[in-house]
Order: structure tokens, then sequence, then C-alpha cells
């Protein structure tokens, strides 16, 4: 047994555990270096969990257990040691179940109302959805990846396929600046389009408002105004709305809504040049281009460091064709048989129950439009419906649901969802004792010292008298 105790005499060395505190030390230099140049997001991959602090961490337990072994037997001066290391391994471990098992995500409750049953992560995944028709889709092919870790270099594609699809993804883009491009399309299934401007005498709002599929609804709220074209629509009172929709022939209608009012203020034909008044603030409604199908396009280009503009995407070829495909975006790809749908987008885990938002309530600052203070009222899983803010989280099920933020109009107006964090950590009551152990540990081992102190100067003092 010669050669174990030498095993434990290595690991359990003053070299070895210098060796672990020093690479420490220096991957979290690197990771606060990577964290400022880049982002937390791109330091967490690449650093905090990369295969070298797992391997640091794995040989600290290592040498924590090596050196609890090497002092066997036990003794009662022992304890502080024993207890500040199983502390420390306990910390470890509940990490560990973290790591594995932990959910750090949001969850995004429209203001319609619409129930949520899924949180979004940070993690990413590619996912293929087919169709024949091209609306009743299923899901055919899924998979996670990593593109910091494992980025798609050009000339050694990724390829997906799915029976008669073939889509190469050629080229991972971590930090791009992506331009929006609108074009004609000659799909079916693809909704309008419309460039407009929307104007009085003291502003001016250009933009596009796209269609992305015949059944779904696109809006853009601007000031006091909601611009909505298509999908399925039931009339809110408490807005002014210009609404936009296709008739039979395919012409584009609109008709004007004031607060309020269930009825429309007037009706009527939309043509590319003209202008339509509103009664809101002497606004007028300019048609600048019209597609009857038009589809949405990326051109992307590459930046060294992440912004608030950049968005992860991949380059990719489908048909012959070479386009972007943006994170929490998807491209169509049609073949004989087939309407496939591949997104590349953060991944969604369940979250075991339903949640939608009843109410939002905000208060800003005094004189200004800016927040001071949100919350949200919510219904989950047949509860009485409770309110969220930040410092009074939901806890359910052992997760802790927080209000993160809203989503609001660019020019003002009500919020159109709330933003809710979620965190589930299975480790939490590991890492709670880890740390009880260790501070145990750390104060018995001064209490011993102190204690062990004044020992000798009793002892001499007894014997001076």
């Amino acid at each position: 047994m010669k050669w174990l105790r030498r095993f434990f005499r290595f690991f359990a060395s003053l070299k070895f555990a210098v060796l672990i505190l020093a690479t420490l030390a220096a991957l979290g230099a690197v990771g606060t270096f990577v964290e400022s140049t880049y982002d937390a997001w791109t330091a967490k991959n690449l650093v905090y969990h990369s295969v070298w602090m797992y391997g640091a961490l794995g040989a600290l337990v290592l040498s924590l257990a090596a050196v609890v072994v090497d002092r066997w037997p036990w003794r009662a001066r022992h304890i502080p040691f024993l207890l500040a290391h199983a502390g420390i391994i306990i910390m470890i471990y509940g990490a560990l179940l973290t790591l594995l098992y932990g959910v750090d995500g949001s969850i995004r409750l429209e203001a319609s109302g619409a129930a949520v049953e899924q949180v979004t992560v940070g993690e990413t995944e590619i996912n293929v959805y087919r169709s024949r028709t091209g609306d009743d889709y299923e899901k055919v092919f899924a998979e996670e990846v990593n593109f910091l870790k494992s980025p798609v270099r050009p000339g050694k594609p990724f390829l997906i396929k799915a029976k008669d699809l073939r889509v190469e993804l050629l080229e991972s883009i971590p930090y791009g600046v992506a331009k929006e491009q609108i074009e004609e399309s000659k799909d079916p299934l693809n909704g309008p389009a419309l460039r407009f401007q929307l104007s009085n005498a003291n502003v001016s709002e250009i933009d596009w408002l796209l269609q992305r599929t015949v059944f779904t609804r696109a809006e853009k709220q601007i000031g006091p105004v909601l611009i909505t074209m298509g999908g399925l629509w039931t009339r809110t009172p408490e807005i002014n709305e210009i609404r936009l929709f296709q008739d039979e022939s395919k012409k584009l209608r609109f008709a004007l809504y004031s607060r309020d009012k269930v009825a429309a203020d007037r009706e009527g034909f939309i043509e590319e040049g003209k202008v339509i008044a509103t009664p809101w603030m002497g606004l007028e409604l300019k048609v600048l281009r019209y597609f009857e199908r038009a589809m949405q396009k990326y051109s992307v280009e590459a930046s060294e460091r992440p912004t608030p503009k950049t968005v992860p995407s991949v380059r990719v070829r489908y048909n012959g064709i070479e386009g972007f495909l943006l994170l929490n975006n998807y491209i169509k790809v049609f073949t004989d048989e087939w309407v496939y749908l591949v997104s590349y987008q953060n991944k969604r885990v369940p979250l075991g129950f339903e949640m939608s938002l009843r109410r939002f309530h905000r208060t800003n600052y005094p004189g200004s439009f800016r927040a001071m203070e949100y919350e949200s009222e919510v219904d989950y899983d047949d509860q009485t419906p409770v309110r969220i803010s930040m410092n009074e989280p939901l806890k359910y099920k052992g997760y802790y649901i927080y209000q993160a933020g809203f989503d609001e109009p660019p020019n003002g107006g009500r919020a159109t969802a709330s933003i809710l964090s979620v965190n589930r950590d299975p480790g939490r009551a590991w890492k709670y004792i880890g740390t009880t152990l260790m501070c145990l540990g750390v104060i018995s081992l001064f209490y011993r010292r102190a204690r062990g102190a004044k020992s000798p100067a009793t002892g001499s003092a007894v014997m001076q008298g």
C-alpha cells in the first residue's frame, strides 16, 4: 500500500495546493479581463465554464480530500480543519448541482394575457420544423449548439439533414451587426410589407411593418398610435389604432380607431404615395412602399467585440441560396413535399406550470417618463393571482421568479410585455451548508488558538504565585 500512501501524499502536498490556487487565480484574472473586454456571457463560456476551470476545481476537491485522508486518524484538534475542508467540498458539490440541474432564464409575458409555460435560457440550439400546409409544424430536428466554444469555420460547414432537407451552416458570427432588408416575395405563405412615414409638424417616423406570414399579426407603437396589420384582431378601445388589412383582391385597406371608440372614424383603401390624415395630433400616414408578399433578409457585418447592436448569427446556404440566420430567428426552406423552418434560438426549458399576465403596473419618477418601480400581477397554475416585483419574488415549486423589466415601444406608450427573471438552484441548500461548515471551522480554529494561548500564561502565573 506504499503507492497509495505516496498517491495521497502527492495530492495532499503543499506544492500541489499552491499550484491549484495559482491556476484558479490565473483563471480568475483571465475571466475578469475577458468579461471587461467582451461581456459576461463570453467570459462564462470561454473561461468560467471551460475545461480548465472544471479541471482546477476537480483538482482542488481531490487535494482537499487527500489532505483529509492523509491526517487519519483524526483527533479533536483536527475538527476546525475537517469542518473547513468539508465545507469547501460541499460548496463545490452544490455548484455542480446548479450547473447540471439549475435553471437561470427569463419569461416574457405578453400584455395580451397569453399563457407561457417555458423558460428561455442563455444556451442556444438549432431546431427544424416541417409542415405540408405551412400552418401546422412538427419538430424533426433539435441540437444544442455553442458557437462560442465550438465555432463553425469557413470550409468546415455544419450540416443539417432531415429527409429531403439539406441546410449548411457555413460560418458562425458571435458578434454581428445586422442590416434588415425587405424584399418582394412570390411565396403565397408570406404576408405583406409596408414602408410608411408617420409625421406631423414636430416629428417624423419612417419604418417598415412586415407581416411575416399570412397567419401572424404585425404591430408597431409610435407615440400615441398603434399600427397593426394582419392576423387575428380584436378592437382594444383604450388605444388609438391604425388597422391595416388585405381584402380578397390583396389590396390594402385601412381603418382609423380613436381611443374609447369601437367603431372606425374612417376607412378606405391605401396605396403607394397616398397620404392619410389622422385625428391625432395632426399626424399623417404616408405609404412609401407596399409589397403584397414580402420576405425579410439580413446582411451581417462581423464585429470584433459585442455592443448593444450586435447579435449572434450564422451564415447559411440552402437551395443554392446564401443568407444569414440571426439568433431567435428562422429561415423558411421549400422542398417538393415539405415546408421547413430552420431556427437558431435560445433554448427553452419546461417551467412545469403556466403563467400569464393579468395586469402590469408602472410608476414613473415625478415629472418624467422614466420608470421608478414596476410590478406584475400574474395568474399561475390555477393559484390565487400574485404580485411580483424586484423585492417580492414568487417562490413556487423550487423557482424564484422576480420582476426583471418590461418591453415598451421606442416612442413610449403602454408596456407590451413584462419580463420576469426565473431561477431554480437545486444546489442552494448545499452551498449554504458548505458555507456554514467552513465558517464554523474558521471560528473554531480561532477559538482553539485563543484558548491554547491563554493556557500557558495561566500556568506560568500559577507557578510564579
